[in-house]
């Protein structure tokens, strides 16, 4: 027998993970795509200048600005993980024999 006082619950986390799922997934390309800008920028200014300096590659910058957002980062990822847990104890609660009470 499916509990449906289980259904809403379980709906809103699932509903709430894949929001925070999408938070994270268009953070991570906003790095991508600023890493790829600024990539361009170093090395469209080391030819003006006719000198090779320091090579800023595309990871290295993305790895430099994933440093810089590392808390908000690292919030949704704990975010995710716990409503991970919180689904996961959401579905195992209708596997649980229900217990009636004779009286």
């Amino acid at each position: 027998m499916i509990d449906i006082r289980l259904l809403r619950p379980l709906a809103k986390a699932i509903g709430a993970r894949r929001e925070t799922q999408r938070h994270l997934d268009c953070l991570n390309r906003q790095i991508a795509a600023r890493a790829g800008r600024q990539a361009i920028t170093v090395k469209v200014r080391s030819r003006a200048r006719h000198r090779s300096g320091f090579p800023l590659y595309r990871d290295d910058l993305a790895d430099r600005l994933a440093f810089e957002r590392w808390a908000e980062l690292d919030t949704l990822a704990h975010r995710l993980a716990f409503q991970e847990q919180i689904i996961n104890a959401l579905e195992h609660c209708g596997d649980a024999p229900v217990s009636s009470v004779a009286g």
